[in-house]
């Protein structure tokens, strides 16, 4: 049997106290897990090892992410208040549990976000995308087995 899950059920939540409450991005329609790259440094030297190109390991950087949402005055509000803070606003996002685990996983980073309401067909829905500039480490924490 697969163990593999999908994104509803998840939880995408911020802090702005230093992660003592949480408080859910409304409308979130897509996970916030940001992926992060390692720079590699060119080392390479008149004495490299056959002519090739040597590598070291830099620094790393998660990037920025986008989080896909509905627009509501309320959720777009939250957005712009958290852009405006001089302080990076704590992220966290909670997978479902899979079929073998009590509690999902955990993916916690920081960032500064910027808001954007997004165009669209007068039939369709209003959508906001919430861009996150990440700063500093991603941490995950494996969800409790069953």
């Amino acid at each position: 049997m697969s163990k593999q899950i999908i994104a509803y059920g998840a939880a995408v939540e911020k802090s702005t106290d230093g992660g003592t409450t949480w408080e859910a991005i409304p409308e979130c329609k897509g996970i916030a897990v940001p992926v992060v790259e390692t720079d590699y440094q060119d080392a390479t030297s008149l004495d490299s090892p056959n002519g090739f190109r040597e590598y070291v390991k830099g620094m790393k950087d998660a990037g920025v992410i986008s989080v896909p949402c509905g627009y509501t005055a309320a959720g777009y509000e939250m957005a712009i208040a958290d852009q405006a803070l001089a302080d990076p606003v704590q992220y966290r996002t909670t997978l479902k549990p899979a079929p073998d685990q009590t509690t999902g996983d955990t993916f916690e980073f920081s960032g500064f976000p910027t808001p954007s309401v997004e165009a669209g067909d007068v039939a369709g829905l209003v959508e906001m995308t919430i861009s996150i500039r990440t700063t500093g480490d991603v941490t995950w924490t494996k969800g409790t087995a069953a």
